[in-house]
């Protein structure tokens, strides 16, 4: 094929080169296309010769069989990921990166980060904004701390509604929640920890560091221990929000699964600690690949209003300096 290709160019070229000439000419350019010719073919014999080889042939063989398992083995990793990216996240289980406090006193007995800074953020409308951050309290060397909660708070009006805390949607979860007072502004509020404007981890209040590391609200599936997590939240005027929301996770092959959460919040104005509680019946799912993926979910994700801090809930730190 390479053989006759060569040719056919060469006397597309002599076609061409003919046009105007002498005989003498015509007779050169003649005699050399013919020896060109007779070189290609050579060459094509030549090369014929040595790929029908035993040699090159058991070559030929092995790079088609090599090319036929690269198909198969990228086929089985698109596979994989495919499988895995259909998978929930399990917690990590490695709770190395947290500290807790004994009971509800602001302090953390093995502390070692020296004296930092607590801030909290998202106190303006946009990021940006002037004042979006705020010193809110110290924690000094031996792990005690103070806190202040700002008495200024920006929040966008008639935000309740489209809150992701306390509305359904926002995680593709489906239902409704009824609101008293619509027109209300919302805004809750993320606690960090700085050392020189420098984050090293974030403050959370919940019963246990399986609470905070285990939750995946992206997901809502949770299957550790039964316990609560604690959140501020700003309400600039008096409201409920009560309802349901219901996220159906489909995984298919005997996988699938509701995850409900019950509203029933009442909000004053000024800040609220809001309770977000795993207990009840659960859900077995079996995930495969051993028993670490075998989980029992919570079927019910309770949302309610504490008054004051739970003698039962911790101060937990979660270190964000690796």
């Amino acid at each position: 094929m390479r053989t006759q290709l060569y040719v056919a160019i060469l006397f597309l070229i002599f076609s061409m080169g003919c046009k105007g000439q002498t005989p003498e000419q015509k007779k050169m350019m003649k005699d050399m296309m013919e020896d060109m010719e007779k070189k290609g073919m050579e060459a094509q014999r030549q090369y014929d010769s040595i790929m029908n080889t035993p040699g090159m042939k058991k070559i030929a063989e092995q790079n088609k069989a090599f090319e036929a398992q690269a198909k198969i083995d990228r086929d089985k990793r698109a596979a994989e990921r495919k499988e895995n990216s259909e998978k929930p996240v399990s917690p990590k289980n490695d709770l190395e990166d947290y500290i807790i406090s004994s009971g509800n006193a602001k302090k953390f007995d093995n502390w070692s980060f020296g004296e930092a800074d607590i801030v909290m953020i998202g106190l303006t409308r946009y990021q940006r904004d002037p004042g979006n951050k705020k010193k809110i309290g110290t924690v000094k060397a031996d792990g005690s701390f103070t806190l202040k909660l700002p008495t200024k708070v920006e929040t966008q009006p008639k935000s309740i509604a489209g809150n992701r805390w306390l509305s359904c949607g926002y995680f593709g979860d489906k239902g409704k929640i009824n609101y008293s007072n619509t027109n209300t502004g919302v805004m809750n509020g993320y606690i960090l920890i700085e050392i020189k404007d420098q984050l090293i981890g974030r403050l959370y209040m919940a019963t246990a560091i399986e609470l905070i590391d285990g939750w995946n609200p992206m997901q809502y599936h949770y299957h550790d221990i039964p316990g609560y997590i604690l959140e501020w939240f700003y309400v600039n005027s008096e409201t409920s929000a009560e309802g349901r929301c219901v996220k159906e996770n489909r995984y298919g092959e005997g996988k699938d699964f509701d995850i409900t959460t019950v509203y029933d919040v009442q909000l004053k104005p000024g800040w609220n600690l809001v309770k977000r509680e795993f207990d009840g019946p659960r859900i077995f799912v079996d995930w495969g690949d051993g028993e670490n993926n075998k989980h029992s979910y919570y079927k019910e994700e309770k949302i309610s209003v504490v008054n004051e801090l739970p003698g039962d809930a911790k101060w937990v730190f979660y270190d964000q300096t690796y």
